[in-house]
């Protein structure tokens, strides 16, 4: 490749990796607008799945594009998911219900988990990373594996504050639509431009193992969804949701390579698309769950802080977003301090501790919103959120890229980002279970929907009294101030878990090749 194709190449993927990640988030800010437009009596009860619906896919499809990336080469397979990605956006603009809507969200994400996670080998291999000195100087590339952390959070941001822009002054639907004129310029540059050698190994594809954590994970999921609302947590069909996830998460480690001896050694894929051999590295095992519990909260809340702000305080989407803008001051200047602490000795833990003591405190201030709360604090608790944030999203990646065992490497940092989507993707239908639960239960009776089906319908507002508004609004108050109550509990887990990071060290010839 000559030069000037591999920095095309460049711009292409990481094109592709901003319009990924920047979906993941970016229906936060028009999740009002839509809910009303689509489904006005029941669309509350649903906005957690589409966030979910997108976040599941893109999850589970993660390991299986680094595997095809070794079968196929990253050219076929870039262009392959980006197309499915530009398709699910163009399916989700034109959805004329809910169910629709939140099924093409699926779609899209089947081909974001490519984006999210493709994109990033492409670029480590278009330019790789140099060897470091015996001191330990010299060195790069682990900025690089940081940086797709830092772009995660920031797309968090982002996501959201252009999806108010354009459902303002356009549609939401535009918030779809967009990713096609730029998904086509990022597929049209990567045709051109890239010209990476096709992989000559013979990798296998462990399609049994995709498909048991995928039934897994959705499971898990459903039980969070439908326990205690659409069915008791005692009933026959929770208890058989519970019994049938914990089966498939177990037949999924056993498949895995949990058991090698005897018959259940038999059934162990020759080629893992989760190699349980990581857990051998205490700061993968840290990292992986430390980013499972950071991701919980930092999707849920980017996700009701607009909510709050567009039902409770009534601005429009846009002004929305632009109240995001703090929380990405805030990580972009924690990143960069971060990123300097840690470059010596000893500060790895210390730092990724701070800052998800940090989050907590951002946490617990949020969880003492009011309905007239001023607009001065909110923006100073989403500063104090993202310094937060900032110093653990990137922070774990690195931190995992500097232990990798030799020939690892890829796997390894597709294996965090896999945690870190799983719990956005967990944080995401569990908290919007206990806002739509603690929303209902706030309510006075005569107020509550109708016809054994819990929730706010939208289409009603209007014709409430001003004493009815008055207490609808204060039970969504109360509602979104529990969810951040939890999310406190939840981050403070995150600050113990952290405790136990041991200071990564500089692995001897990390793999450059391996697929993420």
């Amino acid at each position: 490749m000559t030069e000037w194709q591999k920095r095309l190449a460049t711009i292409s993927a990481v094109l592709a990796m901003v319009l990924g990640i920047i979906d993941s988030n970016i229906v936060a800010a028009a999740a009002w607008p839509i809910a009303k437009s689509l489904d006005p009596a029941h669309g509350l009860e649903y906005l957690p799945w589409l966030v979910a619906a997108y976040a599941i896919a893109a999850t589970v499809t993660q390991p299986l594009y680094g595997k095809l990336y070794d079968l196929y080469g990253p050219k076929r397979i870039f262009l392959f998911s980006l197309a499915l990605f530009l398709a699910g956006s163009a399916l989700c603009g034109a959805a004329q219900t809910m169910g629709q809507l939140i099924f093409f969200r699926g779609v899209q994400g089947l081909g974001g988990g490519g984006l999210m996670s493709v994109t990033l080998v492409v670029v480590l291999s278009l330019w790789p990373p140099k060897e470091a000195d015996s001191s330990g100087r010299g060195g790069s590339g682990g900025a690089g594996a940081g940086m797709g952390g830092v772009m995660t959070g920031i797309g968090i941001v982002v996501g959201p504050l252009l999806g108010g822009v354009i459902t303002d002054n356009w549609s939401w639907r535009w918030i779809f639509f967009v990713n096609l004129p730029l998904g086509l310029v990022a597929w049209a540059l990567c045709l051109w431009g890239l010209r990476l050698p096709k992989p000559t190994g013979t990798a296998r594809i462990d399609f049994v193992g995709a498909g048991l954590i995928s039934g897994a994970t959705v499971a898990l999921l459903l039980v969070t969804q439908w326990g205690g609302r659409e069915f008791a947590w005692d009933s026959s069909e929770i208890l058989a949701l519970l019994a049938a996830g914990a089966v498939l998460l177990i037949a999924f480690l056993i498949r895995q390579g949990l058991v090698r001896q005897g018959a259940l050694g038999r059934l162990v894929a020759k080629e893992p698309i989760f190699p349980l051999t990581l857990f051998a590295n205490k700061v993968f095992r840290v990292a992986s769950l430390q980013q499972f519990i950071s991701g919980m909260v930092t999707i849920g809340s980017v996700v009701y802080i607009t909510i709050y702000l567009q039902a409770v305080q009534h601005i429009p989407a846009t002004q929305a977003g632009l109240h995001l803008l703090p929380m990405a001051l805030g990580m972009t200047v924690a990143a960069i301090i971060a990123g300097r602490l840690v470059a010596q000795p000893g500060m790895f833990r210390n730092v990724m501790v701070a800052g998800m003591a940090t989050v907590a405190l951002a946490l617990g201030l949020m969880s003492l919103l009011k309905a007239d709360t001023s607009f001065w604090l909110i923006n100073l608790y989403l500063l104090v959120l993202g310094a937060g944030l900032g110093q653990v999203l990137g922070l774990a990646l690195l931190a995992v890229q500097k232990d990798a065992p030799a020939g690892q490497l890829g796997v390894s940092i597709t294996s965090i980002r896999f945690s870190q989507t799983l719990g956005g993707a967990v944080g995401s239908a569990v908290f919007g279970t206990i806002l739509t639960r603690a929303y209902t239960s706030g309510l006075p009776p005569e107020l509550a929907s109708t016809g054994g089906e819990a929730g706010l319908n939208l289409s009603r507002m209007g014709a409430l009294s001003e004493a009815a508004r008055h207490q609808v609004v204060e039970a969504l108050v109360g509602a979104i101030d529990t969810v951040f109550r939890v999310g406190l509990v939840v981050a403070l887990v995150a600050v113990v878990v952290t405790f136990f990071l041991p200071e990564p060290r500089r692995a001897v010839q990390p793999d450059r090749t391996a697929a993420v």
